[in-house]
């Protein structure tokens, strides 16, 4: 059963259509200087929020276009493609890709989730595209020439990683949002995309949609790249 949602801000309340309540199992609040959701359950973990300036990135950013993601999407020599990810989350790869030079766009079809982003991307001072909704419903909409280049999808899956701050989020976003139906996604992606559908998968994880043409490795997860 999903977990009760509500807010102490009054205006967050009626933007998302959430109980202006203080005493709900999750609770999304300002705190510290940005928009924070907290279990409020015993035994829960910290709260989540986004955060763009933390060490993560700023190893991705000296990695830079070597990055096994970047590599996938295509980021080579002055080529940053025009990406949609239709799976944002938290915006870890979006704003990766982003610092990169790409020009992406982010789906999320959590209101919560997305709420959560859109304060990290205001921060940050990143103008990031968020569109909150059903991204099969999103692709399928598109004019052809509005389709991107590439389609990057990260779907949820069991998260094996030990990192406390990984486990949080997985935390968080599965008792949110449950799973991703990864074969609509995929489906809808390769009908999107101009160019290519990149899938974030797990290292030991089956792969979505048969053999990819390329396949990128990284220390736990790798990027299967499927041209469209």
């Amino acid at each position: 059963m999903p977990p009760t949602i509500g807010t102490p801000d009054g205006d967050l309340a009626a933007r998302l259509q959430i109980p202006h309540d203080d005493s709900a199992e999750f609770v999304l609040e300002h705190a510290e200087g940005h928009l924070q959701l907290r279990d409020t359950r015993e035994g829960a973990p910290g709260p989540l929020f986004v955060d763009f300036a933390s060490h993560d990135f700023d190893r991705r950013r000296e990695a830079g276009r070597q990055l096994p993601l970047a590599r996938a999407v295509g980021v080579r020599g002055d080529q940053c493609p025009r990406v949609l990810d239709a799976t944002a989350g938290l915006g870890r790869d979006a704003y990766t890709l982003h610092a990169l030079g790409c020009a992406v766009t982010c789906i999320e079809r959590s209101p919560i989730i997305a709420a959560l982003l859109e304060d990290g991307l205001a921060r940050a001072g990143a103008g990031l595209p968020l569109v909150v909704g059903d991204a099969c419903a999103y692709m399928a909409g598109l004019k052809a020439e509005e389709r991107p280049e590439v389609v990057y999808l990260d779907p949820m899956f069991p998260e094996r990683r030990k990192s406390a701050a990984v486990k949080k989020e997985m935390q968080y976003m599965q008792a949110l949002l449950g799973g991703d139906d990864v074969g609509a996604l995929f489906e809808a992606a390769l009908k999107c995309a101009q160019k290519r559908v990149v899938i974030k998968r797990p290292s030991h994880a089956a792969q979505v949609g048969g053999k990819p043409n390329h396949s990128f490795e990284g220390k736990t997860v790798r990027f299967d790249v499927y041209l469209s």
